[in-house]
Formats: C-alpha cells, structure tokens, sequence
C-alpha cells in the first residue's frame, strides 16, 4: 500500500485556482474508479510555511504508470493548465507501514 502525493509549487495569487484544477483532476479518477479518493490542502496561503503549495494525496495498493486509455478525458488538458500555473511540481512516493508488513520482518512482535 502506497500514500501518493503530488505536490504543486504555486504562487500566493493562482493557489485557490490551482486546489480547484487539481480537486477536479482527482474527482476525475475517483469518477472513473481509478483511484481513491484524494484529499487536496494548501499550506502557505493561510497557514505559515515558506512558500505555498497546493497537494493531493491519495492511497493505493500498488504504484503504476497511468495508460493514456485509462486517463479521464478532463485529466491531460487540466493537467497542463495545472502545469502552467504551478512554478514546478513534484509527486511523492510513500510506502504506507501496516501492522502486516511489520509482522512479516518481525514475527516476534512489534
């Protein structure tokens, strides 16, 4: 199981646009079954951080790439206006640690 969150550096003006973009990409998969359902948050607009970002994130059993057949008809064009108001963005990748996964490296307990 995987925690995957795709983090989009934006500036202070365009960060509500860019939440809206990227809740709209997120609802697309969830629509379409291929994905869970994501949780999209700022920091920096209205919390303190350095600089503000706008993330998704979301879990999954396994990470693969994306067919282009699979993709929501919304999710390339919305992905690249997401592209042009974001100063860079990056995806994260976490592997999430179940009380399974720690019972396999260490059957004498947690």
């Amino acid at each position: 199981m995987f925690l995957i969150r795709r983090v989009c550096k934006v500036d202070r003006s365009n960060s509500w646009e860019v939440a809206r973009i990227l809740k709209r990409i997120c609802n697309s998969y969830e629509t379409n079954n291929s994905r869970n359902e994501a949780i999209v948050y700022m920091t920096g607009r209205t919390t303190p951080d350095s600089e503000v970002t706008v993330c998704a994130e979301w879990i999954q059993e396994s990470i693969e790439s994306n067919k282009m057949e699979d993709m929501p008809d919304n999710a390339q064009s919305d992905s690249e206006k997401l592209e042009n108001l974001s100063n860079g963005y990056f995806i994260e990748f976490h592997e999430v640690i179940t009380n399974e996964k720690l019972t396999a490296r260490y059957p004498d307990g947690i």
